[in-house]
């Protein structure tokens, strides 16, 4: 089954990292384009002040100051002006992260780390890939990349390390079995997966299609989803864009092209000057590929951008309903102009509006069918590593409340860990044979967190609903 949107709690929880990952893209874009180059004449006389400042600092500030520091400084300060969120100036890590995320592709070795019980481990490995080559193994503790230790860092920053250029070199050292071992391998470009598929363990005539983001590869790994799932079985599907930030506008347009009929409105594009250019479904995005399958859509709160714009067009097409709760809300457009081999520009340079002509920057779409998450997917965070009897804080509100879930009741949600928290603890400890302390200490509470990530993953009212919805 298609999982449901991560809570803050579940983050810590067998968290893992793909080595080839990225980060969120977050945004429509209409593709990349060459940057403008004004000559000084073209200058107005408002930059005046901006270049005499520039000489003003090289000419009298105590100490040196690298002229691409400060150009880069006036740079940010020009996008800061603009108070938009989703133009900004992307450098060195920053824009390689923005582009591994676009193409779907990364220089790594194919595998993935999962942060657990205090260490990192391999959690799976892609077939024909320079781990399986090398022969790391699932299971294998993360130590070391590069001859440098890994041990304290988080998933993210571990995987960072390993992560680089493709044709490059790294040596990753792990222990298995006690021993440790280190394997060099020459990272390669790896495509990760954007799409997820899989029948519905409720109904086996409805396919369930997950897109993660909207990247160079999602419209041809939905396709492929597509025909998969009617080998299978499937002869209706729920689209599940659950904690989709978005992507590129192209994909949106494809996906959404196979959905429709032809001639029907996708989107509109609105510059600031100019007239609003107008997407319809056609051979052009799809190729002749269609899904005339009844559908569903599923939407969250961090379903934005492309994914609203999908959305979008599906529902006002007739299509199926928005199954969910309110989307995030984000109804403009960006291109991407190369600034230098390290750095981009990423601008707002329009606003997209729904078929019926709806802006729905800052309001979202309202779901057909609204659904919410199962209250206890909201219970906050517990960011301390250990709780004990004594103890008044925000965290032990956390752990009771998740006792009282997972069934061992503390009889108070008061934030104070009392002798009825304490009992709670320590049966949950017998009952998942820890040590019975009564103290809530790093394996623990690392124990709760599991335990109700799996039944996290088990409740998905949202889906429930979008299967019975499609399958009338």
């Amino acid at each position: 089954m298609a999982k449901i949107k991560v809570p803050v709690w579940l983050m810590a929880v067998g968290m893992s990292v793909t080595l080839v990952g990225g980060a969120a893209v977050g945004y429509a874009t209409r593709g990349t384009v060459d940057s403008a180059k004004p000559t000084q004449a073209a200058l107005p006389a408002g930059f005046n002040k901006v270049l005499a400042t520039y000489a003003t600092i090289q000419g009298n500030y105590y100490k040196d100051v690298s002229a691409t520091k400060l150009a880069d400084g006036a740079v940010n300060g020009m996008l800061s002006s603009l108070d938009d969120p989703y133009s900004v100036y992307l450098q060195n890590s920053d824009k390689t992260s923005l582009d591994s995320t676009i193409s779907a592709s990364f220089g790594g070795i194919g595998a993935t780390v999962q942060q657990g019980d205090n260490k990192l481990t391999i959690e799976s490995i892609l077939a024909d890939t320079p781990a399986k080559k090398a022969g790391l193994q699932v299971g294998d503790q993360l130590l070391e990349v590069n001859g440098k230790s890994v041990e304290k860092l988080d998933v993210n920053a571990a995987v960072a390390k390993i992560r680089g250029k493709i044709g490059t070199k790294v040596k990753v050292t792990v222990r298995r079995d006690g021993h440790e071992m280190t394997f060099t391998m020459t990272r390669a470009k790896i495509t990760t997966d954007t799409v997820t598929y899989e029948l519905a363990k409720a109904n086996k005539q409805v396919g369930v299609i997950t897109m993660a983001t909207f990247s160079e590869p999602t419209a041809s790994q939905f396709k492929k989803a597509v025909k998969a799932l009617r080998k299978e079985g499937a002869k209706r599907f729920v689209l599940d864009l659950r904690g989709n930030p978005g992507g590129m506008l192209d994909t949106a347009l494809q996906i959404a092209s196979m959905c429709l009929k032809d001639g029907q409105t996708i989107v509109k594009v609105r510059p600031r000057t100019g007239k609003t250019e107008v997407y319809l479904a056609g051979k052009d995005y799809d190729k002749g590929f269609k899904v005339t399958e009844p559908l569903a859509v599923v939407i969250d709160g961090n379903s934005a951008s492309a994914s609203e714009i999908l959305s979008a067009a599906l529902n006002q097409n007739g299509r199926g309903p928005l199954v969910g709760v309110k989307s995030f809300g984000k109804g403009t457009v960006q291109n991407v102009a190369q600034m230098s081999a390290t750095s981009e520009l990423k601008l707002t340079i329009a606003k997209w509006l729904t078929p019926n002509g709806s802006w729905i920057h800052h309001k979202g779409l309202k779901p057909t069918i609204k659904v919410d998450y199962p209250d206890y997917a909201k219970i906050g965070m517990i960011s301390s590593s250990s709780l004990k009897a004594g103890d008044q804080k925000q965290d032990v509100k956390s752990l009771q409340e998740m006792l009282k879930v997972l069934g061992f009741d503390p009889k108070s949600d008061n934030g104070f860990y009392g002798p009825t928290t304490q009992a709670a603890v320590k049966a949950f400890q017998t009952a998942n044979k820890l040590d019975a302390t009564g103290t809530a200490d790093t394996k623990t509470i690392a124990a709760v967190l599991a335990k109700l990530g799996a039944k996290y993953q088990g409740d998905d009212p949202m889906l429930d609903a979008a299967i019975k919805a499609v399958a009338k």
